[in-house]
């Protein structure tokens, strides 16, 4: 939380300073046409023709755009948590680390697939067969995934405040998708 600060905060000073920087640089402009009536002013305006200008370009890092998008899902996730009333189709986020990996990623599933991977898990176990993947799973709960995208779709429809979570989160993703391809054109 606090490093999204320091980089929001960090974003704000950069493009406050460049319009600083360009306030300056236009009241620069204006002075030597006021000027230009004395001999100073003539030769204030050549000097200013002759010197070189540098801008600064800002730009915002990638990481700025996932953590906006990510920040947006989970608000969406929690309003959604809250007014459903159904156990079976509330959202839960964790911290998982991939395999081969000891970087950890946070990922959310309903429950009703946290139930079948623990189901699956745990059949797994007691047969001596293995681990089920993620294809396995979702394969195995695909006629839940179409009644909760039914159930979802209903909720969002009834709470406009919702509907507007999705739109934001669906704007976040899109911008993310859209910068993420200007840094890395496949």
């Amino acid at each position: 939380m606090i490093v999204k600060l320091i980089k929001s905060i960090a974003v704000v000073l950069a493009l406050s300073s460049f319009t600083v920087v360009n306030s300056v640089s236009a009241s620069d402009n204006a002075s030597p046409n006021s000027l230009q009536g004395t001999s100073q002013g003539s030769s204030q305006n050549n000097s200013k023709e002759d010197m070189e200008r540098i801008g600064i370009t800002g730009s915002v890092p990638l990481l700025f755009y996932k953590d906006d998008m990510q920040a947006a899902e989970l608000d969406f996730y929690e309003m959604f948590n809250a007014l459903n009333d159904n156990k079976k189709y509330k959202v839960l986020c964790r911290k998982e680390t991939r395999l081969g990996s000891r970087i950890k990623t946070r990922v959310c599933y309903p429950q009703y697939v946290l139930d079948r991977m623990a189901e699956e898990t745990q059949d797994a176990l007691s047969s001596g067969a293995g681990y089920p993947s993620l294809q396995q799973i979702e394969f195995a709960v695909k006629d839940e995934r179409e009644e909760s995208m039914k159930f979802v779709e209903e909720l969002v429809k009834s709470n406009p405040k919702l509907l507007e979570k999705l739109i934001q989160l669906n704007e976040k993703q899109a911008l993310y998708a859209q910068k993420k391809a200007q840094v890395y054109p496949d």
